[in-house]
């Protein structure tokens, strides 16, 4: 009599358990099972190692697919597992794997849990309550390494893994329990410097990460590997909050640790202002969707005749000279993208030479910046403060004016029950009743209205801080403005 077929599948979901020999001890225990069965002999043998048998579907694991074409095809007649999770550990799939082998031929042995038949309900019933049991064993498991890894995070320790750029790892003296050193987090200054730079195109100079990784390659700054930064990885250093000292993992963040503190937070949050801004989620647009060289406005400037958008392009003459000298001139320049699509009726200009109107911008600017350093501090916050205390009191005057209304119209209402107690109102009780709800209601809000207003005159006094504060940000505009370069301008 011929001897029954095995096929025997091995897995492991991290690749911690492969360094650990896991797989060979389940190849040892199928061995010495079969040993014990003399009608059974190893046909083949299938080893998943690093698959997750919870987070990752059937359909997805090329050993479960082959061994499904295999039974489909006869070419075995056991599945031998060590435990039978090893076939996966979702609850709302694998019990019906097992059932599908048993349904094609296939006999599915566990090491540890002898033969999943399916002869009756009750077998049916155990097999579901398995894969149930060993689902519920992986969602702890997940919870468990979860809120383990935030509080890591919390406690300012590094989770694992390599050292985002700008850091570096140092050996902190600690162990954990499987006796393996752990690391900690520290600035390597090198690549902080770096960090700094690209945080400051960005949040500084409106440069996006495109034009960011070609700056740097321009200037000669590479990544740990020596090659040019990418797009995408501009993209995610901007993104990330570890760079204002801030650890995560998954939703788990802690506070700012400021060893570990690269940028400051305003620059950080400008720069993810700016990402705001230019993905379109913003309810309104301040600043450009890309940056060009040359060209101060891009994005900002609109046609004063159709009040579409101008866009930036290069012009330019080309000749040769008598000489047989090449005389080549390009220059930037705004022009109306309605005007030259067609797309809108414009009756102005097609196009504007970009220095002109830089320029003109620019002079508007410096006046201003000038003419507000030029006044006295004190008398430019009064003045911002005496018409912020003239609008709140008309705003005040307003809200009260409709409290008073308010109040009047549900005495009025209150009067009239007096009246339809007596048989003399002409308002049924029901609708009278509906009406005072309802002018209860507007006294009410009309009553918050006024509070409202009231606590901001109050804290009216308190802004003058604030004053003070945005008018010395614009005093130190003006003493930067003639200084910086064009791409901060």
């Amino acid at each position: 009599m011929p001897k029954k077929r095995v096929y025997c599948l091995y897995r492991v979901s991290t690749l911690g358990q492969v360094e650990k020999d896991d797989i060979p001890m389940q190849k040892q225990s199928c061995h010495e099972y079969v040993s014990k069965n003399p009608e059974w002999k190893i046909a083949k043998e299938f080893s998943e190692k690093g698959v997750s048998g919870f987070k990752v579907s059937a359909k997805d694991r090329d050993a479960i697919q082959d061994l499904q074409k295999a039974a489909i095809e006869k070419e075995f007649d056991i599945l031998l597992v060590f435990m039978f999770d090893r076939i996966g550990r979702k609850e709302d799939e694998t019990p019906f794997v097992v059932e599908w082998f048993v349904q094609h031929g296939v006999e599915v042995w566990s090491v540890n849990e002898g033969q999943q038949r399916f002869d009756n309900h009750v077998d049916k019933l155990l097999n579901y309550i398995r894969y149930w049991q060993a689902s519920g064993e992986s969602i702890k498991t997940s919870i468990r390494v979860k809120t383990r890894m935030g509080q890591i995070v919390k406690d300012g320790q590094f989770k694992g893994g390599s050292a985002p750029f700008g850091y570096r790892l140092e050996h902190s003296g600690r162990f954990n329990k499987r006796g393996h050193e752990v690391y900690d987090l520290a600035i390597d200054e090198a690549e902080a410097a770096i960090v700094r730079l690209i945080f400051d195109r960005h949040a500084n100079a409106g440069m996006g990460s495109q034009t960011i990784a070609s700056f740097l390659a321009k200037e000669c700054f590479f990544n740990r590997k020596g090659e040019r930064f990418v797009s995408g990885t501009i993209r995610n250093m901007i993104r990330n909050p570890q760079y204002r000292g801030v650890l995560r993992s998954g939703d788990s963040k802690s506070e700012p640790f400021e060893h570990l503190r690269i940028i400051d937070d305003e620059t950080f949050f400008r720069s993810q202002n700016l990402n705001m801004q230019r993905t379109g989620d913003a309810e309104a647009q301040f600043l450009p969707r890309r940056y060009a060289t040359s060209c101060l406005l891009t994005g900002n400037i609109y046609c004063a005749h159709c009040g579409g958008r101008l866009i930036t392009s290069t012009a330019g003459k080309r000749r040769t000279r008598k000489d047989g000298s090449v005389y080549d001139r390009r220059y930037w320049r705004y022009i109306c993208y309605n005007h030259m699509r067609h797309r809108e009726k414009c009756d102005g200009q097609s196009g504007y030479m970009s220095p002109r109107i830089d320029e003109a911008v620019i002079t508007v600017v410096r006046n201003l910046l000038m003419r507000i350093k030029s006044v006295p501090q004190s008398k430019i916050i009064e003045k911002r403060h005496a018409e912020e205390i003239k609008e709140i009191k008309a705003k005040l005057m307003v809200a009260e004016k409709a409290l008073r209304k308010a109040t009047d119209n549900l005495g009025t209402l209150k009067m009239e029950v007096v009246k339809a107690i007596r048989g003399e109102s002409s308002f049924a009780p029901d609708l009278l009743n509906e009406m005072i709800a309802q002018a209860e209601k507007e006294r009410e809000g009309a009553q918050a209205t006024v509070d409202q207003i009231s606590a901001a005159n109050k804290d009216a006094g308190q802004r003058k801080d604030e004053f003070r504060t945005q008018h010395d940000r614009l005093v130190n505009w003006a003493e930067i403005f003639d200084e910086c370069d064009f791409d901060v301008t």
